[in-house]
């Protein structure tokens, strides 16, 4: 049973505590650090975090960060299919899953309840037929990325980092994000200035250097091919009341 989907942005670090139901935190966008019974990591476009109930957890997003949030029953994920899924903290998102996100972000808050009871049940599918599990050598990669973003990150420096062949670091990316490491690289760094244009008044120029692109134009061109919006209009957006 769905008790409730929605978009949430955090504000605060919170402190820990607990619930009786099951929820499912899915990054829509940002980077989110989370306590989950004491295990502490990171979520982003690459995880998910699974709070069981009963679970002690806490945690602080970064500014600007947004969520899609499923709380559903406690017994939501008792026996096949999610039984793997159930005995995890952290899950690695598929393809599939990131696009029912996409979905759910592009609806909107306002229309999330009348579709929850049809959407839930194919975001917990989507992720329970994952066939493969993140490895310590890419979870090294991904925070080395968003800790740096604006480095100099070649195909062959993210292979030797995550300690994998550049075949092996493709095809993780192919199934983990369904785009090539340099794709998903522009991703990262899209997000890390979207978060500038709307939390500072840092010039745009200055914006897209920090961020890892060659200037302002380079960013303009990102932003506009993924997201069919210039930066100044991103920072418009966000800067307007509500």
């Amino acid at each position: 049973m769905v008790l409730n989907l929605d978009i949430r942005s955090y504000q605060a670090e919170s402190a820990h505590h607990q619930h009786d139901f099951t929820q499912l935190v899915l990054p829509i966008c940002g980077r989110m650090e989370i306590d989950v019974d004491g295990r502490g990591g990171s979520i982003d476009n690459a995880l998910a975090a699974l709070v069981r109930p009963g679970s002690q957890h806490a945690q602080l997003a970064q500014p600007g960060s947004r969520f899609l949030v499923l709380d559903c029953a406690p017994d939501a994920l008792h026996g096949q299919p999610f039984t793997a899924l159930a005995q995890r903290t952290y899950v690695a998102i598929p393809p599939a899953t990131r696009r029912l996100i996409e979905y759910a972000e592009l609806i909107g808050r306002g229309q999330l309840a009348a579709t929850a009871t049809h959407l839930a049940p194919l975001l917990l599918a989507s992720l329970a037929a994952l066939p493969v599990q993140p490895n310590p050598g890419l979870n090294r990669l991904i925070a080395q990325v968003h800790a740096r973003p604006a480095a100099a990150w070649s195909n062959e420096r993210m292979a030797h980092v995550a300690g994998m062949s550049l075949s092996q670091l493709h095809q993780r990316f192919r199934e983990l994000h369904d785009c090539t490491p340099q794709g998903w690289l522009t991703r990262v760094r899209i997000e890390q200035a979207q978060r500038w244009l709307g939390d500072s008044h840092l010039p745009i120029a200055e914006i897209a250097l920090r961020s890892g692109f060659s200037d302002q134009a380079a960013l303009t061109r990102a932003m506009q091919r993924v997201g069919g919006i210039t930066p100044a209009a991103y920072r418009r957006r966000q800067q307007q009341p509500g």
